[in-house]
């Protein structure tokens, strides 16, 4: 996918959800295809917003040399491996429980479900990981349950009576992987900078 192609799909599945997700279920393209020139361009955005608010905060407020780089790199290392597992585990949980939803039990459509659904979300990060009080901005990431439960029907032909509750288990389960995996791996780089919280 190009960079022309890449954009056509966010502005599609942003703005003509319900066309663009006929057009997602009807593709043949490998999941590796679809991380690669989709989901890593999305998530390495992130993780450069991370590094660049990261590494502004350590300059204007920590002001400690034995941070400037190590620190907004690590943050933003983490941001990275965190979006990617958040993504991963939750279309295996997604996958696993498309039975009670009478939905289609395919990792393939799941996955592209998942992550094609995760698109606001990853989006509003760029600007929310430039600085703390951006945070705000990830408010419009909610739209990305409407995705969801649009492309359900598409992707795992879910019936539209299990459609809303589905949708918000993915809710449900996608904030408790970014609270978990964030919390995890906050940890771990506390034990990295030692005495310091982070951003």
């Amino acid at each position: 996918m190009n960079r022309s192609a890449f954009f056509e799909r966010l502005k599609n599945l942003l703005l003509f959800p319900v066309y663009e997700w006929k057009v997602i279920s009807l593709e043949k393209r490998a999941l590796s295809d679809v991380f690669t020139t989709y989901v890593w361009r999305l998530i390495l955005a992130g993780g450069f917003a991370q590094f660049i608010g990261s590494f502004f905060y350590v300059r204007n407020v920590l002001d400690i040399d034995a941070y400037r780089f190590s620190f907004p790199l690590v943050q933003a290392l983490i941001y990275v491996a965190v979006q990617f597992l958040v993504i991963i585990v939750g279309s295996l949980f997604i996958r696993g429980i498309v039975f009670r939803f009478k939905s289609e039990k395919s990792l393939i459509k799941a996955v592209k479900l998942f992550a094609f659904s995760y698109t606001p979300v990853l989006i509003v990060f760029i600007i929310a990981n430039l600085h703390q009080v951006l945070l705000i901005a990830l408010l419009p990431g909610v739209y990305a349950i409407y995705l969801f439960w649009t492309g359900c029907q598409e992707m795992l032909s879910t019936p539209k009576t299990r459609r809303l509750s589905f949708s918000m288990i993915y809710m449900i389960v996608t904030l408790g992987l970014l609270f978990i995996f964030t919390r995890m791996f906050g940890y771990l780089s506390s034990l990295i900078f030692t005495g310091f919280d982070g951003v």
